[in-house]
Order: C-alpha cells, then sequence, then structure tokens
C-alpha cells in the first residue's frame, strides 16, 4: 500500500485525496490541514458573507475511510527531508511518504499601505475572516474594499447593507483587464446601483485609526471614514513549504505536465503550482490539475491541458463571465449592448466559430456559448445578424434547460454538459448532493444549481409520483372513450314500451337532461379548481400527487356523464364545437396524463418535452370552453 501524504486541505487538496481514493483500494493517505476548521469551499465564501448561504453549506469534508485517510486538523508540516521521504508537523512528528503532494494554495497578495496592521484590516482569504466581516456586516459597518477583481466585487457587492456605506477601490481593470470601457461601464452601473461607490484611481495611501480603522485617506488627500477594509487584490503562490529544500520555485512551485516536480515521487497542485510560467489558481484549473496527478500516481498518464479557467463572478441574479480565447489576434469580434437592461455580449468569432466570449450580465444562451467555444462548432449563418438585432444568437424565444442540447455546459466551472448530468440523473443520482458527489456539478462557486434544480425538478424526498400507475390507466380508458365518442353509432332510442323507464328521456327529456347538464358542468368547474390548486399557493393544500389522481379521475368520470348526457350525439353548430373542443380538452389532458405517469421518476426527462407540448395545448384550448358553454345553457332555456 502506497502512503500519500496530501499537505492543503483546500479545494485542491480535498479535491485529490477524493480521486485517489475513489480510483485506488491501495493508497493510505494523510492530509494536513492548517486551519482548525473542517475543510470548506473557499470559492463561496462571498455568498456565505452575503448570507446567501450557511456554514453548512460550504462544507467540504473528506470522507471518513479509516485507515486509509488520516486528517491533521489545524496541523501544519514544519519542514521536509526529501531524501528520507520524511514530512515533519508542527509538534515535530515525523510521517513518511512515497508520494507527497504539495496542495499549499496561495495567500493574499496586498500592497503594502500605511496602517494595514490595525484591527479591522482584513485580507479575505479564510472562514476566519468571512465570520469576522459577516458580523460587522451585520453591525451595518461601512467598509473600504481594496481590489476589483472577481473576489473584490463580491465582497463588496455582499458587504453592503440598507444602513452602511461600500466603497469598492480601482486601480486599473474592474473584473478583468480584458473588459474594454463599453463593458466597464455596464458593469460598474449594475455594481453602482446595489449601492456601493466606486473610487477609480484615487487609491488608498493610509489606514487612519488608533489601534483600530476609523477610516482611509487616499492620495488626493480624501478621507472616507470606514470601520473595516478588506484586502482583495491578487494572491501569490504559497511556496514557503519548499525554502531549504531541492524542490525547484520561480512564482510558483515549477511543475511539469504531470504536476510533478523536479524532486522523484513530489508533485504540486492548485495555486502554488507554476506550469509552464503560469499559475493556474481559478477553480476550475485546479480540479483538473488534481486528476492529472492523480492519474500519474496511478499509472495512467493524462497530461494537464494548461488551458486557463474560465473567470467569472456571480451576485444574486447577476453573473459576468470571460471565457475562452478573448485575446486572439485574427479574431472578429461582435459587441450586443444594452445598458438599460445592464447588459454587454462581445464575441470573438474565427471562421463562423466562437473562440471566446466577455459577457456582463445574465444570458440564457451562456452555456451554450460555452459547449461551442469547446466543441468548435460553426455558428449558424444567420446567427451573427440576429446577435448583433436582438442579443441572441439562435432564433428559439427563452429555452428551458430541459430543452437545451446535450452540448450545453450547465456547470461552467467543471465544464459538465445537460448530457452528462442527465446520464447521471437516469443512473440515479437524482438529488443535489448526488449530482455534486458523482460529477463535483454545482459544488464549486454554486452558480448553476439553480439549472439543476431545474433539472431536478426540485426533487422532494419521495422522487417517485403516487398514483402513477392508476393516472397511466385512467387516461388510457379515457383517451378509449374520446375516440369511441368520435366514431361509435349513436345510442338507438328505445321504441318498446315494455321498458319502465325509455333512456331517450336522458337525450331529450328536459328535467333528466338539465341533470345530466349540470353534473357535467359540475364536474367540469371541480376538475378546474383542483387544477388552480397546483397555481395558487393559498389553496395549496395536501399532497399535488394525490390531487393529479383525483383530477384525472374526475375527467374521466366527466367523459362518462357526457356520453350518458348526449348518447355519443355530436351536436351541430356550436354545440358541435362546444362538443369538439370539449373532447379535445380532455384528450389533450389524458395525452399530459399519460406522459406523466410514464415519466412517474421526476427526474427522468425523456417524456418531458412531449409532456410540456401538450400540457400548453391542453391550456390553450380550455380558454375557449366558458364561451362555448356558457352559450350552450343560454341557447337551451331560449329554445326549451
Amino acid at each position: 500500500m502506497d502512503n500519500i501524504v496530501i499537505i492543503g486541505a483546500g479545494p485542491s487538496g480535498v479535491k485529490v485525496a477524493n480521486e485517489l481514493l475513489n480510483k485506488s483500494d491501495t493508497v493510505s493517505i494523510k492530509v494536513f490541514n492548517a486551519e482548525a476548521s473542517n475543510p470548506y469551499n473557499r470559492a463561496q465564501l462571498s455568498y456565505f458573507l452575503a448570507g446567501e448561504l450557511d456554514r453548512s453549506d460550504l462544507d467540504n469534508s473528506l470522507p471518513i475511510v479509516p485507515p486509509r485517510l488520516t486528517k491533521f486538523d489545524n496541523c501544519r508540516v514544519h519542514s521536509l527531508s526529501i531524501k528520507e521521504k520524511l514530512v515533519v508537523d508542527q509538534h515535530g512528528n515525523q510521517h513518511a511518504y512515497d508520494k507527497l503532494i504539495l496542495a499549499t494554495g496561495s495567500y493574499v497578495n496586498a500592497p503594502h499601505i500605511a496602517g494595514d496592521d490595525k484591527s479591522g484590516v482584513y485580507f479575505f482569504r479564510s472562514m476566519e475572516d468571512a465570520e469576522e466581516l459577516l458580523r460587522r456586516r451585520r453591525l451595518n459597518q461601512d467598509v473600504y474594499v481594496v481590489g476589483s477583481g472577481p473576489l473584490g466585487i463580491e465582497t463588496a457587492l455582499a458587504m453592503k447593507t440598507q444602513l452602511n456605506t461600500v466603497y469598492l477601490q480601482v486601480r486599473k481593470s474592474l473584473f478583468a483587464p480584458e473588459l474594454d470601457d463599453d463593458a466597464r461601464g455596464v458593469l460598474a452601473d449594475y455594481i453602482r446601483s446595489i449601492g456601493v461607490t466606486i473610487i477609480e484611481g484615487d487609491l488608498a495611501e493610509q489606514i487612519r485609526g488608533g489601534d483600530s480603522v476609523t477610516g482611509v485617506r487616499l492620495n488626493s488627500g480624501k478621507e472616507i471614514a470606514v470601520s473595516s477594509v478588506v484586502m482583495c487584490t491578487g494572491v501569490s503562490a504559497s511556496t514557503k513549504i519548499a525554502d531549504h529544500t531541492e524542490i525547484e520555485v520561480n512564482n510558483g512551485i515549477l511543475v511539469d505536465d504531470f504536476m510533478r516536480t523536479n524532486c522523484d515521487g513530489i508533485y504540486a497542485i492548485g495555486g502554488c503550482a507554476e506550469h509552464s510560467g503560469v499559475i493556474h489558481g481559478l477553480i476550475s484549473s485546479c480540479y483538473e490539475q488534481a486528476e492529472t496527478c492523480v492519474c500519474h500516481i496511478l499509472s495512467k498518464a493524462i497530461p494537464y491541458s494548461g488551458k486557463p479557467g474560465e473567470l467569472q463572478f456571480k451576485f444574486r441574479d447577476f453573473s459576468s463571465q470571460v471565457l475562452g480565447n478573448v485575446n486572439h489576434q485574427s479574431a472578429e469580434s461582435i459587441v450586443c449592448k444594452n445598458t438599460l437592461r445592464n447588459v454587454y455580449r462581445k464575441l470573438y468569432i474565427v471562421n463562423r466559430r466562437i473562440v471566446g466570449a466577455v459577457i456582463i450580465g445574465d444570458w440564457s444562451e451562456l452555456g451554450r456559448v460555452a459547449g461551442m467555444i469547446t466543441s468548435k462548432e460553426k455558428l449558424p449563418f444567420t446567427a451573427r445578424s440576429q446577435f448583433l438585432k436582438v442579443g441572441k444568437l439562435w432564433s428559439e424565444g427563452e429555452i428551458s434547460i430541459l430543452d437545451q442540447p446535450e452540448s450545453y455546459i450547465v456547470c461552467i466551472c467543471k465544464g459538465i454538459t445537460r448530457g452528462e448530468i442527465s446520464k447521471s440523473m437516469e443512473a440515479g443520482n437524482r438529488s443535489l448532493a448526488g449530482l455534486g458527489r458523482e460529477l463535483e456539478a454545482g459544488v464549486t462557486c454554486g452558480s448553476c444549481q439553480p439549472l439543476l434544480m431545474t433539472m431536478l425538478h426540485e426533487p422532494v424526498e419521495n422522487l417517485i409520483m403516487r398514483h402513477y400507475k392508476a393516472i397511466y390507466w385512467a387516461s388510457l380508458v379515457s383517451i378509449a372513450l374520446i375516440i369511441l365518442t368520435f366514431f361509435a353509432p349513436k345510442l338507438p332510442f328505445d321504441r318498446s314500451v315494455q321498458f319502465a323507464f325509455q333512456f331517450e328521456k336522458i337525450w331529450y327529456g328536459s328535467l333528466y337532461k338539465q341533470t345530466t347538464g349540470y353534473v357535467l358542468l359540475g364536474l367540469v368547474l371541480l376538475s378546474a379548481a383542483i387544477s388552480g390548486r397546483k397555481r395558487w399557493k393559498k389553496i395549496a393544500y395536501g399532497n399535488l400527487d394525490n390531487w393529479r389522481f383525483v383530477h384525472t379521475v374526475i375527467g374521466l368520470v366527466a367523459l362518462l356523464a357526457l356520453i350518458v348526457h348526449t348518447g355519443f350525439r355530436l351536436g351541430e353548430n356550436l354545440n358541435l364545437a362546444l362538443m369538439i373542443v370539449f373532447l379535445l380538452v380532455t384528450f389533450t389532458g389524458s395525452l399530459v396524463g399519460f406522459f406523466m405517469s410514464r415519466n412517474h421518476h421526476w427526474t427522468d426527462i425523456k417524456l418531458t418535452q412531449h409532456r410540456a407540448w401538450w400540457s400548453r395545448v391542453h391550456y390553450g384550448l380550455l380558454w375557449l370552453l366558458p364561451a362555448l358553454l356558457t352559450f350552450h345553457i343560454l341557447s337551451s332555456y331560449y329554445f326549451a
């Protein structure tokens, strides 16, 4: 059994440990976590700060797999002895290894500002920082944020309340250097609309106060009163562990295409690793490096692509991304801008293929665009002109995630497509947690979780629709009765006087005709009332599946009442129109019931499109019934 030591329990360290446990039964792992808290998802700290996530939602704990996994929390590694293949922890204990993985991450690389050692200055990087900032946010303290990258923007927006003032310092670029003036303007307008004050060019030169922060003085001499200063100014690789060792270091720990350092058996991944002169600190890149490292350790060499991760941030219902290669020398760029809607979209195109994109504001076609960058598929010939006119590449209206092509990228952080998620769901992963474990979808930044919830139809504990067999057979019987009504011969009159009751009285006798008619009308109104239960929360009593079953049974009984009321006679003129519309309403409703029952596992989506289409037809026909019924009733009394 190989002894593997992992230094670091951030996302990269946890990812590589999980990959090793999942892909090998012969490894024994030790993980050193320098923080006192359990491993957590650092990429979602700003969501926690904004109050959108609880502490438990950030949990990224390692599995409990004794004796294959041993975790050392609140324990730093003091030194390495490479020749003896030993790790020495802060308590002086020695730990032997066959393979060593350095996942020490990075630290905030903030410019020195006079007074940055005061209480109230935070280098936002850890759970401890986030919890203290959350406490200050609840006290509505004024905040000055240094740094305007994704983390700085998310932090400023998260710290803003109705009662405080938040300042965001912009030194050179807002969000990303690739944004042009128009894109910066749209993004800045959105940030200001939340109430954050942007300070451009006039940088902080001193943090004022005694032991605690009372304000910030800018280069212009202007002073701003604040209680907290948050440093979000970029990061540098944490390479201290390699000091006084043979491990080669530049800006980060140097690694090859398989994440190997120059020392045998030692790997580096994540924010501490430098590959081909670049430190890829984004979470998607770190995960790919972890997978490459594990494959090499298990003798399944797959080189690291070196592809930069996608830069993005999200706050509430607003998101922005920089995708692909936006510095392509021969690319043509096309732009759609709508300042009223806080939308800016810039696509970089080569030979009708999207190679990169800058997107400010939400875009329903985002996943499809990201998929085309990856697949290198060509755009339709009409896409360019349509994009310039209305900001969309495809002519369809708003498309549900359920109707998107399989290549549609749902989780941008991991590049997970709609097709991959559908297959995982069909294999039994029918919960957000299950998809997270299997595919790691929605566990990085969390911005794709609403799409995943849509695909899961907001799953509840019982994922099997109740009464689906009864609904299935009731729907089939209803369809058969409707077909019979159109093609069966009219029921004959009973000419014999030997019977005490003659059935034509039901069809032509005033009392019987009115009785069957009003029974039928009551069933229609009852069915309509039950369908309203799904749409108005105030009357949302009981389980929806039970009411679906009742709705189906009432529809079947109404059909039987119709046959008794008419004797298979379709009528003439507007009565014929009423009969046909009524039968079509019942027929489409029965089809919906059929597809629903065949789709009784709510997370199977093969029949969803058919069900949704027939539902729309069903609802459309329903609008014709009130007018036709009213005319039928009035005319019946008028000509009685």
